[in-house]
């Protein structure tokens, strides 16, 4: 009699269970509308170079589920947007560190890319500017 009260103790939680779901790099309603702003994944590590031992090395990731073959034209970072990443050196939840980061667009003598479109020389999205392969580079920009 005992192990039919816990098969159907067992049965009954299987069908009364939530579903759970995984973590979600786009689990924010907000920020959904803002991906350029969503940091996903932060890596620090000490560095490993001879003579930089005490050093530690940050990477950061934004953009959630940016397709990696998408390249080398991957989405830019947002240039009216203040990135920071807070720094927490002694474990009380509050920054002792703020690292901020602003980026922006910068062409070469502050002029924008050109393509000639029918005879006139049409600004173009620095991304879009052609084709790269190892024996064509002249889209390189």
């Amino acid at each position: 009699m005992k192990p039919l009260f816990v098969g159907l103790g067992f049965a009954v939680a299987l069908l009364t269970a939530g579903t759970t779901l995984a973590s979600s790099h786009r689990e924010a309603p907000f920020i959904t509308k803002y991906p350029q702003s969503d940091g996903t994944d932060f890596y620090f590590f000490k560095s490993y170079e001879p003579g930089r031992e005490d050093y530690v090395t940050m990477i950061a990731n934004y953009i959630p589920v940016q397709s990696a073959y998408g390249g080398p034209n991957y989405f830019p970072l947002d240039s009216q947007g203040l990135y920071e990443i807070h720094i927490d050196n002694d474990g009380d939840s509050v920054e002792d560190i703020t690292f901020q980061f602003r980026f922006e667009d910068s062409f070469p003598n502050d002029e924008t890319i050109t393509l000639n479109v029918g005879g006139e020389e049409i600004s173009t999205v620095l991304r879009n500017i052609g084709v790269l392969s190892a024996a064509d580079q002249t889209g390189l920009n």
